[in-house]
């Protein structure tokens, strides 16, 4: 699951892990895995065509609605999915790896009201500029984009000419931590949030429906009785992804969830294990005081413990105790986007010190790489391998 500022079909997040586990297993037939499919979310507001959400920023819809007014085309544009990888192996069993994208449902409004606007401001950012006018239909899944022109080709050209007035750091910061950035958390806060948990709950049955041969497709949304899972998750990814899998009270009861039925607590009781690669949840919590079910992530979490304990207990031959599932967050100090995770009651949390880049005189690391990086990080990757503890 990716984090903030994710660039689209160009990002190798997910590239990046994969490799690494291969580089470190030495026996994967390619040095990323191989391709194994791509689905996306669907269902209910997400089928094909269906009308987009009645969400406005300062008067403009969110995403418009096609002048005939019988589909949105910028909506099936928006659906997020789900990449499957197989990582085969000459001397081991395979490794899937799922890569959950929710990228899309936030492009319209960064692109669009924040990237195009800011352009007028500061500068443009061209990279951002070229990824939000590039329009790619999926050939394979026909209404469905593997990128979209959010920003109309001809209006581009005219962004990209405007002067640069913001100093040259500056504008850099600007462009990227917190136009394309940050503004990623805060869509995650608000109104937007429903949707993006919903698409997330679809692309997670879609991911945990493999057959014993590996097969995926029109399959049973559910885990296998002797299914384990690990969560990898980069940055916003680790708020995001455990906010889904909790269905309470205060969920949006779409039809989807109702059919997953207990679906979601299985995951949970078969996860023994979550890395975070950096993470906010310190940061984000802030936005939760109030209390609310749907928002208090440590409630999540420890509801993943109590789901895990009870499943553990119920297997046969259980003594009747369990051990706690772990959490390892891995945080690089100088990464200006990480905090620790807080002492939980039913999950052992494990804060772990990493460098994801050199120190330049003790002065500076990059920010990015040391954001970035936790994917490329040796003896991280080795930890999680290794399954060591942590240290």
């Amino acid at each position: 699951m990716h984090g903030i500022a994710s660039d689209g079909p160009g990002d190798y997040d997910s590239w990046r892990l994969r490799r690494g586990i291969c580089k470190f297993l030495k026996d994967c037939t390619a040095p990323a895995g191989e391709f194994d499919g791509k689905e996306y979310a669907d269902q209910d507001e997400f089928r094909l065509n269906a009308p987009p959400p009645a969400l406005e920023y300062l008067g403009h819809p969110a995403w418009k609605i096609d002048p005939s007014g019988s589909s949105s085309q910028e909506w099936n544009a928006a659906a997020p999915f789900v990449v499957h990888w197989k990582l085969k192996r000459s001397s081991g069993p395979a490794i899937y790896v799922d890569e959950i994208n929710w990228w899309p449902l936030v492009f319209s409004l960064k692109c669009r009201q924040i990237v195009e606007n800011d352009a007028f401001l500061v500068g443009p950012s061209a990279d951002r500029i070229k990824l939000c006018s590039t329009l790619k239909p999926d050939s394979n899944v026909p209404g469905r984009f593997i990128s979209y022109d959010w920003i109309p080709t001809h209006d581009a050209a005219g962004f990209l000419s405007l002067p640069s007035r913001g100093a040259l750091v500056n504008r850099k910061l600007k462009n990227g931590l917190l136009d394309w950035g940050f503004s990623d958390a805060l869509l995650a806060l608000g109104p937007l949030r429903t949707y993006l948990l919903d698409g997330i709950r679809q692309l997670i049955l879609k991911s945990v429906a493999v057959s014993p041969d590996g097969s995926r497709g029109g399959l049973a949304a559910a885990p296998r009785a002797n299914q384990e899972y690990v969560i990898v998750s980069h940055s916003l990814g680790s708020y995001l992804i455990f906010s889904a899998l909790d269905i309470n009270s205060a969920t949006t009861k779409t039809l989807t969830v109702q059919r997953s039925g207990d679906a979601f607590e299985q995951i949970l009781a078969h996860t023994s294990l979550v890395y975070f690669f950096a993470n906010q949840l310190r940061l984000l919590a802030l936005a939760s005081l109030d209390g609310g079910p749907d928002k208090n992530l440590v409630g999540h979490l420890e509801a993943w413990g109590t789901s895990r304990c009870d499943y553990l207990k119920s297997l046969p031959g259980s003594i009747q105790t369990c051990a706690r599932p772990q959490i390892i967050a891995l945080n690089d100090p100088s990464d200006l986007l990480t905090w620790t995770v807080p002492e939980l009651a039913t999950v052992e949390v494990h804060n772990v010190v990493v460098k994801n880049s050199s120190h330049w005189f003790g002065l500076i690391e990059s920010p990015t790489k040391a954001h970035d990086n936790y994917a490329k990080n040796k003896n991280a990757l080795a930890q999680m391998l290794k399954l060591t503890s942590p240290d």
